[in-house]
């Protein structure tokens, strides 16, 4: 996934195009090679041939048009494979008696994007009870997916990450989760069973495919990006707030209101809900708007400000553990990780592992030191 806080924005222009207004070529201003690399580093080619579709707009380069075709029908084509994994892996967990929960950006392909393969998507993630995550690693490993170089831990990253290359060389990636989020404050701000209570079917991935509601994807689309990404500004995380809260009625976004004051991230779900009416001109009533704002002393607020990093957040983990013993855990976790990570990490296993494993931690220790001290991390 590309670093979206580095990428030159895409023109205004195109910008236009994507919320299905006409502009005309001489407005984009830009060589046709560049504006082509920048759709694909802002993940929208998808979602910009659909509106090609419907007819370009005046003046545009024929070979513009076909070469973002051309993107589309091969993203399309990658996208049928995943969703004939996805559904298989579903059944798998379903017939082991897991019941995920889909989250993130594959249920909203599914549901608010004009098509699947309109929504880019590193992995998949699903939401599980803690006692099922071990019965979720065995049929995964059992369908061949194997462990990334990925850290592990209880209170650290709250899931596990597994990969496999099927026959068409095409990577799926999936990710475990036993908590919304890896960082403590927002971790329970939407359980399992709170999403699983009101979670919607997804027909095109089988019968064992569930997503949460329209209001609880939307609360999480907003937080997402600040819990996990530092505030980072990606054009389609954006669009993904904008597709769901288009989905929503009157009592929805009377819904949601509550549900943000109630949850004590009202601050970010407004901010969220504003950079969506500011880019995609979506309909937020100023009466929400007003009672999020309405909404203080939340501590999550912190996570808006500029210029939050690693060690921002590591303290911020810590304070709002509930007790020292998992505080002293959280510690040890980020230090002395697993065994098993270690040996991923560094590519060493066995007798040599065990041996070289007292260096390796102090070398991670120095290494991450290091990166602190720099800036880094």
């Amino acid at each position: 996934m590309s670093d979206a806080r580095q990428l030159a924005p895409l023109p205004d222009a195109v910008i236009a195009a994507l919320r299905g207004e006409a502009p005309r070529w001489t407005d984009v201003d830009m060589p046709v090679d560049d504006l082509f690399d920048r759709c694909i580093t802002h993940e929208v080619i998808g979602l910009l041939h659909v509106r090609l579709q419907l007819g370009a707009p005046p003046g545009w380069p024929p070979d513009f048009v076909d070469r973002v075709a051309d993107r589309a029908r091969a993203d399309a084509a990658v996208e049928l494979l995943s969703a004939r994994e996805t559904t298989s892996i579903l059944g798998r967990l379903a017939a082991a008696g897991v019941k995920p929960i889909l989250i993130k950006g594959t249920p909203l392909a599914y549901s608010v994007y004009p098509r699947p393969s309109a929504r880019p998507r590193a992995d998949t993630d699903l939401l599980v009870p803690r006692d099922q995550i071990e019965p979720a690693r065995a049929v995964l490993a059992a369908a061949g997916y194997s462990a990334t170089v990925y850290c592990d831990g209880e209170l650290l990253f709250r899931q596990f990450e597994v990969q496999k290359v099927d026959g068409f060389g095409v990577t799926h990636a999936i990710d475990v989760h036993w908590n919304i989020s890896t960082q403590t404050l927002f971790a329970n701000v939407l359980s399992y069973d709170e999403l699983a209570a009101d979670a919607r079917p997804v027909l095109a991935l089988g019968p064992a495919a569930r997503m949460p509601a329209p209001v609880h994807a939307l609360l999480l689309a907003c937080i997402h990006p600040v819990m996990h990404h530092q505030n980072e500004h990606r054009l389609l995380w954006v669009y993904d707030v904008h597709a769901i809260a288009s989905t929503l009625d009157g009592a929805g976004w009377d819904a949601l209101a509550r549900l943000a004051v109630e949850k004590q991230v009202a601050a970010i779900v407004a901010r969220g809900l504003e950079e969506a009416r500011a880019i995609w001109a979506t309909p937020v009533s100023d009466t929400v708007s007003r009672r999020l704002l309405e909404s203080t002393s939340e501590a999550s607020a912190c996570y808006l400000a500029p210029g939050r990093g690693w060690w921002d957040e590591f303290i911020s983990n810590l304070s709002h553990l509930p007790s020292w013993r998992s505080r002293v855990q959280l510690l040890l976790e980020v230090a002395f990780p697993s065994r098993t990570y270690m040996s991923r990490a560094y590519g060493v296993n066995g007798p040599v592992g065990t041996a070289l494993l007292p260096a390796l931690y102090v070398h991670r220790l120095a290494a991450g030191a290091r990166k602190l001290l720099l800036g880094r991390k």
